[in-house]
């Protein structure tokens, strides 16, 4: 009985370790998305799910919130955010669909990023990415230049839509379709409702 009493609490702070490992990896799981763009693919049905829905999602990036001292140091660049609004302006106006993201549209690097680049790549939509994290003067000039917290941020036309779950709503309710139609961008009308399918 001794033995196997010690032999528990010798394992005692290694099961813990696991636990808290797993649990971690759950979270970060849940934060990022499990797979690039949204995307599984199944190889015993020969399918491609998608899926763009999280149950907690709110579109919030602890790495965008900021600080009194990001204000500090903001108000030392005010010249450089002028250049940066002009560069943003032109960007947006340059090219019908424009996204703003942590990482490019082949390799984003943070789950909101993903799921908006995912979806367009998925319907078949030619777009601009822009990466923030290449540019700390974007990084924030694009937030002051929508008045929008938080990245990616869609803009089509050279009018702001969205961040990420303005975005999935959208994609769910058909009215990204209808923005899209309205403003002559081409997409893949059936990949829109295999999207709105795999989610209903």
């Amino acid at each position: 009985m001794e033995l196997r009493l010690i032999v528990i609490i010798l394992l005692l702070p290694f099961a813990i370790i696991f636990v808290y490992t797993m649990w971690h990896e759950f979270r970060r799981y849940r934060r990022d998305g499990s797979a690039e763009y949204g995307l599984s693919y199944d190889p015993e049905t020969n399918s491609t799910h998608v899926t763009i829905l999280s149950e907690d999602e709110t579109g919030y990036d602890p790495d965008d919130t900021d600080t009194p001292a990001d204000a500090d140091a903001m108000n030392d660049r005010t010249p450089t955010m002028t250049d940066a609004k002009s560069r943003i302006d032109d960007t947006v106006k340059s090219a019908d669909v424009v996204l703003y993201m942590k990482g490019t549209k082949d390799m984003p690097q943070c789950g909101f990023s993903s799921r908006v680049a995912g979806v367009l790549n998925y319907m078949g939509v030619e777009f601009s990415d822009v990466n923030v994290l290449a540019d700390e003067d974007i990084r924030q000039g694009i937030k002051d230049y929508s008045d929008w917290p938080t990245i990616p941020q869609l803009y089509v036309k050279g009018e702001f839509v969205g961040g990420c779950d303005i975005i999935t709503e959208m994609t769910l309710s058909g009215e990204l379709d209808q923005l899209f139609e309205k403003s002559g961008v081409t997409y893949d009308k059936d990949a829109a409702e295999k999207i709105r399918e795999a989610n209903a």
